[in-house]
């Protein structure tokens, strides 16, 4: 059995690149006697310990027909944030449908010096445990954890990792895909990854590679189950065009017709991007599989053609005008909280009303792609100021991160920041702050209990009364 080792490399949060590097590590048996007794009820959502190591913990779904009599597809998750359950729970019902395992790793997290003891372990007690396809395990994560998952992929052997689904996010930073490695990426058209995903689209169309891009209407997050299903879907695809699978005819001819029936679709609306997709998938997860010899001539006429070099141009300059945006303000923002301006004061103003312009402009822009742009751009200015503000709190530079972190606060109505501030309130021994910070987060909507009880940085306040009775108030949330 091969395993992985993950060295992670903190950098800007949902923009987080991970090393991988393959190398002998040492594994564990467990007698069969001792792998059925410790496999969770099928059809129900377990948390799970390794079996070498008690400190780590996963999210585990096994399909109510599960077997170890048959061989099993398995897709591993990644959670920037640690919230092994939360893809799960969301994709638990499409996992039956598809009979998937799913696993989710409780941690591997953004900022995180274990990310690689986390994949090595999650991969280890699954293959120790249960009946799993040696040619159907593949990887996913959102936003930095879709890099984890990239990297897991990505790093190993060929053909160990059948396939990678990112949500938000595209490859880990320096590395670049195998050519003849499926990719499903899954990206908000509000999401501030939206270009990086788009430039790795056009990348895989000029090489021939394999992938599938869903942009779908949202923001930078987990993909709706629907999204998902297709992803499995597509893996399944790969996997009968592989032979890793046996072709179900009723299973492609239906996926041939959903397919044939976007391409006119997006023929009928003028969409020359969605029109060029729906051909390339046609041509690309069909071939060997029926017969793609006309969709093949569509597809050259389509790649050659004007509207779809000016759907291109659209798409150079909508990245170009998030990216203005972006390098504007991000500057100033890192200077506020450095303590370089001259005018601290004055420059706090400037920045909220600046973020707060582009922040309506996402909201009530009468022209589309102006507030798509606004929206992407604003959520990658928060996004890269939280992270700056995580970097500067993992070195412990408590007044850089808090300053990071307060002015997100006052620029937005997300628990995330003032979450964040609690975490550097009670590193530095405040308490007090501490505690108020977390009953802010939780009237701004936060009310996963499990957030706050896994929180590394909160763990001290775990005996404070008003900690728990905060707590105890988002029971059944």
């Amino acid at each position: 059995m091969k395993h992985f080792w993950l060295r992670a490399i903190p950098q800007r949060l949902c923009r987080a690149s991970v090393l991988l590097a393959l190398c002998a590590s040492w594994a564990y048996t467990l007698s069969q006697a001792q792998k059925a007794a410790e496999l969770p009820a099928p059809g129900q959502i377990a948390d799970v310990s390794s079996g070498s190591d008690a400190a780590q913990t996963y999210a585990m779904y096994l399909p109510s027909a599960y077997t170890p009599a048959k061989r099993w597809p398995i897709i591993y998750f990644f959670d920037p944030g640690g919230r092994g359950r939360r893809p799960v729970e969301l994709y638990k019902d499409i996992a039956e449908t598809y009979g998937f395992i799913l696993a989710g790793s409780y941690n591997s997290r953004n900022f995180s010096s274990d990310q690689g003891k986390a994949v090595n372990a999650i991969w280890q007690d699954t293959h120790s445990r249960l009946a799993i396809d040696e040619h159907r395990s593949y990887a996913s994560g959102f936003s930095g954890g879709a890099r984890v998952a990239g990297a897991m992929a990505l790093s190993g052997p060929t053909g160990q990792v059948a396939g990678v689904i990112a949500h938000g996010a595209g490859y880990p930073s320096n590395r670049t895909a195998k050519d003849d490695l499926p990719y499903f990426f899954a990206v908000g058209d509000q999401d501030f990854n939206w270009p990086e995903v788009i430039n790795i689209r056009r990348e895989r169309e000029g090489q021939g590679s394999p992938y599938r891009v869903r942009v779908y209407s949202g923001r930078h997050q987990w993909a709706p189950a629907a999204v998902m299903e297709e992803a499995m879907q597509y893996m399944n695809l790969k996997a009968m065009q592989a032979g890793h699978l046996a072709a179900d005819e009723a299973f492609i001819d239906r996926l041939l017709e959903k397919t044939r029936a976007e391409a006119a679709e997006a023929g009928t609306r003028k969409d020359a991007i969605a029109h060029l997709n729906a051909y390339r998938s046609l041509v690309s997860d069909f071939n060997g599989l029926r017969d793609v010899k006309e969709a093949a001539e569509k597809l050259t006429a389509l790649q050659q053609s004007e509207a779809l070099k000016a759907a291109l141009k659209s798409e150079r300059q909508q990245m170009s005008e998030q990216l203005k945006l972006e390098q504007e303000l991000s500057p100033k923002i890192g200077a506020f909280a450095n303590g370089s301006a001259a005018d601290s004061t004055g420059l706090r103003i400037e920045i909220r009303q600046q973020l707060g312009a582009l922040s309506d402009q996402a909201k009530h822009s009468k022209n589309e792609t102006k507030r798509l742009i606004s929206s992407r751009a604003f959520s990658g200015i928060f996004a890269g100021a939280i992270g700056d503000g995580q970097q500067q709190l993992a070195v412990r530079h408590f007044e850089k991160a808090e300053a990071y972190f307060d002015l997100m606060r006052q620029v937005s109505d997300d628990p995330w920041p003032v979450l964040l501030l609690a975490d550097t309130h009670a590193a530095s021994g405040n308490r007090k702050l501490a505690i108020k910070d977390l009953q802010e987060a939780v009237r701004r909507g936060l009310k996963d209990r499990a957030v706050i009880e896994s929180d590394p940085q909160l763990q001290g306040l775990k005996n404070e009364p008003e900690f728990q009775k905060l707590v105890a108030g988002l029971e059944g949330k």
